[in-house]
This record gives structure tokens, sequence and C-alpha cells, in this order.
């Protein structure tokens, strides 16, 4: 592409045609040559009135370099000598993991409390930086959506962000800054090659240009093909959950699932998380829910970051992390309770219990008042009204209790006798019998189910 500015604007301004009518853009600004160049670009466009839309700048100061204070200085500076709003947001990035996902995590939390209902933000992220994203996601062994490349648009916050420059190279962008005599920020870490990405820009990438001229062409028609795969999977992803879905989307038939071969099993999984909400799985873990829940033992559980996964009667239930101790619950529970006098009684981490009025039904007052709330410890025996002698593991396999339920189940004791499996039954010598003032006891559950 000639270093003209004129065409420079002119093919801009053919990039920023599908938001030709948003009223306000937010031009992510970190003071290097890129952003630099995009936010110079808008305001030459808008005062020639090829663009409409009003111009803010944002600056994210990381608080991770010497100078990052200078740097937001000079963009400051930047968007008064043009005329544009200007706003920063220091964040704090964890150091406890990967710096810079850390940092890229915080930059785009900020432009999300950033963004205005329906304004779009600019990054100014272009060819070459897709090219080394490709590069990357190939060592990485990614599948065809992360060989799709960084997507030139997506959904953020209240807002869109759009990345109008993906047709440029870094090239044209230089040109076009000496051509208009634009200072930037030069970020001398971005010589280092010890990082991975630094390491493509300045030695690989170079090297496989100069024996292969055109490679951006051919790696972004790689990267179309690669979405128009991804496009399919999650089309037929569509299909294949409609199948194997339930009543609840936080549940689906395993035995539909299995009729599936493996590869789609795979692709339907990852999208049935991502329609939950759920952080993404890597080809590895989901091989290992693959193999290890569906063609598993009855009662397989899968742990996930901030999910778990759990089998039960050939079915499969996404539920939130099971941090529930109940030994930690029961040591809370120094109290008896009063179930005739105190009608709810919450619980630590585990819903409440409910007591209600009943004649002739439930507890007997009679018989018991106060009751001390303990959990399983194994080996506990009931008989409940009317039935024979059995094990509470038993009894709440009978009634169909969730396996990831049956430590939670809150057990209400007399002394040292189990009067009542609240919602289950009553024992046999505490029932109120006929005539008799009684409770019925509840037990409102835990709410572990994900929820959409």
């Amino acid at each position: 592409m000639s270093y003209s500015p004129q065409l420079f604007q002119e093919k801009l301004q053919e990039a920023l045609l599908e938001i030709a009518s948003c009223p306000s853009v937010l031009v992510a600004l970190s003071g290097g040559l890129d952003s630099t160049v995009l936010l110079h670009s808008l305001v030459e466009l808008s005062a020639q009135s090829k663009v409409n839309f009003r111009l803010r700048a944002l600056h994210v100061n990381h608080q991770l370099q010497d100078r990052a204070n200078e740097w937001q200085l000079h963009c400051a500076a930047l968007c008064q000598q043009l005329n544009i709003e200007f706003n920063s947001i220091a964040v704090d990035v964890a150091t406890i993991s990967g710096v810079e996902n850390a940092a890229r995590e915080a930059r785009y939390q900020a432009f999300r409390e950033a963004l205005k209902t329906g304004e779009v933000l600019l990054l100014a992220h272009h060819r070459d930086d897709q090219m080394e994203t490709l590069l990357l996601r190939l060592m990485r062994g990614s599948g065809s959506r992360g060989l799709s490349g960084i997507p030139r648009s997506r959904e953020l916050g209240k807002g869109t962000l759009l990345r109008p420059l993906l047709g440029f190279d870094r090239q044209d962008l230089l040109l076009y800054a000496k051509h208009m005599q634009l200072k930037w920020i030069e970020d001398h870490s971005n010589r280092d090659e010890n990082h991975d990405r630094n390491y493509c820009r300045h030695s690989v990438l170079p090297l496989i240009e100069s024996r292969w001229p055109g490679y951006r062409e051919s790696w972004n028609k790689a990267a179309l093909l690669a979405q128009e795969s991804e496009s399919l999977m999650q089309e037929l992803a569509s299909l294949d959950l409609a199948l194997v879905s339930t009543a609840c989307k936080s549940i689906v038939d395993i035995d539909k699932i299995l009729i599936l071969s493996e590869p789609r099993r795979r692709n339907l999984l990852r999208h049935w998380l991502a329609g939950l909400g759920l952080p993404e799985l890597g080809w590895n873990r989901l091989q290992q829910l693959s193999k290890e829940v569906l063609l598993g033992s009855a009662s397989s559980r899968f742990m996930g970051p901030g999910f778990q996964l759990q089998r039960y009667k050939n079915r499969l239930y996404a539920l939130q992390p099971d941090e529930f101790s109940s030994e930690t619950a029961e040591e809370q529970l120094q109290q008896a309770w009063d179930a005739s006098r105190q009608r709810e009684r919450p619980l630590a981490n585990n819903g409440s219990l409910c007591s209600r009025q009943a004649e002739g039904r439930g507890v007997s007052v009679t018989a018991c008042t106060e009751l001390k709330i303990r959990y399983r410890r194994g080996g506990e025996y009931c008989q409940l009204s009317g039935r024979p002698s059995k094990s509470l593991k038993k009894i709440l396999q009978e009634v169909d209790m969730e396996p990831w339920l049956r430590d939670r189940m809150p057990l209400l004791y007399s002394g040292d006798d189990l009067v009542c499996i609240p919602g289950v039954g009553v024992s046999e010598n505490f029932a109120a019998k006929a005539g008799e003032p009684g409770m019925l006891l509840e037990w409102n559950r835990p709410k572990l189910m994900i929820r959409v």
C-alpha cells in the first residue's frame, strides 16, 4: 500500500463503514505507533466530515513500567493537541501468574467499564499483529477457533469492539506516521526477545517474509478458512445440543451424547459449556471430560475452573463448585432450633430449614420442640413413620436424592435420636398422631445448578 495519507485515510474510512451511524467512538490509546496513527487519522477524517461520530480516547495505565506515568502524560498532551476528550484508568495487575495475560484482563475490564451503551471501542491491532497471533497459536496447537485469528469485531460490555486496522501492515502505519510527522512512545520492552511475541516479530516473521514475501495474504486466507470451519462447527454443535438438551439448560442427556462420534462430543461439550457462560476447556481437558465422565462410572465427576460437572442417572449436570464442608457447617450450628417458633433457620452455604404448623402431620410438637441440626457422619439408621428401619444411605437413594446433596442434607435430632429427614420423612417415635399438633419441616436446598 502507498504511504499517501489520503489513500490510508480512504482505506480506513472504508473499514469504518459498518459503524458510520454510531454516535460515539472510544479509541484505546497506549501512545505507541499503532494507536497514535489510528487516533490521528480518525481526527483527520472527522475534520473532513468523512466520519460523523464523536471521538474520545482512553489510556489504561498498567503501572508496570517506570515510565508508565510519563506515557499517560504523553497521551493526555496528544489528545489536548488534537482537541479530543481524554480519560485514563490506572489498573492493578496481578503478577502471581503470567503478567501479560493479567495485564490484558485488567485492560479489557477497564474497557468494559469505560464503554457507554451503544459505543464502539476501536483497537489498533494491524495485520502484523494478526500474523504473530496466528503463529503463536499454531505453536500452542490451537484448533479452528484459535487459528481464526484476532476477531475483527465482537460485543464488549455495553458496546462493541472493532479493529479497523487489521487490513493494514505495520509498515503502512509507520509510513503514515513519518509522513504526518507524528510522535509516539517506544516501549523498549517490545525489543526483548525473551518474550515469544517479540521473538516472532523481530526474528521469525522477517525470516519467513524473506522467503515468502506474500505470506500475509496466504495466512489471512488460512485464518478465513478456519473461521468458516469454526462457524460450521458451531452450527453443528447447536443442532447436537438441541438433541441432547433437557428442560434445564444445565443438564444434558449422556445416552444421546454417546451416539455422537468422539469429535462431535467434544464439540458439543465445548458449545454447551460456553452457552452456560463457563470458562473454556482446552482440547486435553475436553478429552478427559469425554472419557472419564461420559464413559466413566455412574457417579463420575469433573472439576473445571469455577464449576463442576457431575454424572447422575445418565445425565450430566453443570454445578457450582462445591465448597461445602459438613464438619465446618456443623460447627457453626451451636444453638438448637425451636422449629415451633422460628419458622426459618438459615444454614451456612446450604440453603435453609423451614417449619409450618400441620395438625396430625410431621414432627410432634408434644414429643419434640427444640431440634439439633447435624450432618451425615456415616452409619445412620432411621425408621420413618410407617416404614421399616433402613440406613440413611438407602433412604436417600430411594428418594432419588442427587449424590452432591446427600452430604449436605441437614438431619434433625433430639438428643441422640434422629427425629426427621426434612422433606423426606419423620421418625416413627416422633411423628405427630391424628389430632396432635405437628410441624412440617422442609429443606430449601442451595441453588447449586449453573444458571444462565
